[in-house]
């Protein structure tokens, strides 16, 4: 096998292995707000933080990224460090019962978690051919999906039964996850391929804090095709945003969920709405302008807005609202993940995704306190209403600049 077959084969395997081996992690970490509410009776407050802090610390995660950046000698270390480190704080759960330090631990993982991604992105954009990417991505996020469904009725069960059994499945799939750094280290890098350099990033202390943003802002002023793709991602991911510290109370209060039926939404009906749509979207994706592919993922967000609502009427339309909610996700996935090496052509693409992960930590900032104090003032439902309408703007908005892209930049196309 030469070179370039060995680089796409091992990565291959550790894009769908890593998807896998990080799955058991994701599918407990998915109820954590859940957990806080029902389990150690967590304030409003502490929940709306919770929410708050796992897209602001993406902030902080643009430094690690932009640290290794210049770097291409480091940059599977990159990937591989922000993996360990990600999970580690999950490592002490069994040990600590204190809502603050869980929020802490949950915000690092997070962090770190998104500081690896752009070091990622271009390690798949370098070793996979741009017409198997998508396919490759999306078969990983399959497999995941998968993977999620079966595990949900069982750590349902488990956590129904023995309330703090969820120390220990943190404990156990932070270790799984851990053990599956193995798959990335044996991935080849083609370094000559990489435009970046090997020399250590320079400068005083406050040009490392500014030049981050610096770089992120003219990048999005050099390029208004990609700014305006922020800018709708920014609308509906915002609207996701306000309505996240509302969903523990709606589920716990309102609609009185037990964790069987919670999970059967989360994992179950969202697992089946991402894997039976995933194939459709990554082929999609292959032949429409990303501005129109994104502009279908921001309607699936508004139906299941109005799902949710419905779900005071019958318990089925939680499970019909997370169906839509796994279905926007699939596509969420491969549009936010693979938008760098899109947008980016020919240039590196991690500082795209590096803008990627900035806009989700600003939005952070406003969206879920925001959110929190209008779902202590006008009440839930109102919260959900207010979504559904900046979802559909964001609709209409990603449509409209997506037949301008057709007409002034046919290489979004």
């Amino acid at each position: 096998m030469t070179d370039l077959g060995i680089s796409y084969a091992r990565t291959r395997v550790a894009v769908i292995w890593m998807n896998i081996l990080s799955e058991p992690l994701l599918t407990i970490y998915a109820l954590l707000a859940f957990i806080l509410r029902k389990d150690l009776n967590a304030s409003l407050f502490q929940i709306a933080l919770l929410t708050m802090l796992r897209p602001v610390v993406s902030i902080f995660s643009l430094y690690w990224s932009h640290s290794f950046g210049k770097r291409k000698d480091r940059l599977l270390i990159n990937v591989m460090a922000a993996e360990v480190l990600s999970r580690a704080p999950f490592l002490l759960f069994p040990f600590i019962d204190n809502v603050w330090l869980i929020i802490a631990a949950s915000a690092f993982h997070m962090m770190m978690r998104r500081g690896g991604i752009p070091a990622w992105m271009e390690i798949l954009k370098i070793n996979l051919p741009e017409k198997e990417r998508n396919k490759i991505f999306s078969q990983g996020s399959i497999a995941a999906f998968a993977e999620g469904v079966l595990l949900a009725i069982p750590i349902a069960y488990l956590l129904d039964f023995h309330p703090d059994a969820w120390r220990w499945l943190f404990f156990s799939s932070a270790v799984l996850g851990i053990a599956g750094v193995a798959l990335q280290a044996r991935i080849p890098i083609p370094l000559e391929k990489l435009p970046m350099s090997f020399e250590k990033v320079e400068g005083s202390f406050l040009n490392k804090i500014i030049d981050p943003w610096k770089e992120s802002f003219l990048l999005l002023k050099r390029r208004p095709d990609f700014s305006r793709f922020q800018m709708g991602f920014m609308i509906c991911g915002s609207a996701l945003m306000i309505m996240q510290p509302a969903l523990p109370i709606y589920f716990a209060d309102v609609l009185h969920l037990t964790y069987t039926d919670v999970m059967i939404a989360l994992s179950i009906f969202r697992g089946l709405g991402f894997i039976l749509s995933s194939n459709y979207w990554a082929s999609w994706m292959s032949r429409v302008n990303i501005f129109h592919f994104s502009s279908l993922v921001n309607f699936c967000v508004s139906s299941f807005f109005i799902f949710l609502l419905c779900a005071q009427i019958h318990i089925i339309f939680i499970y019909i609202a997370y169906f839509f909610y796994g279905i926007f996700l699939a596509g969420s996935h491969l549009s936010w993940n693979l938008s760098g090496p899109i947008f980016s052509r020919s240039e590196e693409s991690s500082a795209f995704t590096g803008v990627n992960v900035l806009t989700v930590g600003a939005r952070g900032l406003v969206a879920p306190p925001l959110g929190g104090v209008l779902c202590s003032f006008v009440g839930v439902i109102p919260l959900f209403f207010i979504g559904i309408v900046l979802c559909f703007y964001a609709t209409f908005k990603m449509f409209e600049w997506g037949r301008t892209a057709v007409v002034l930049n046919k290489e979004v196309i």
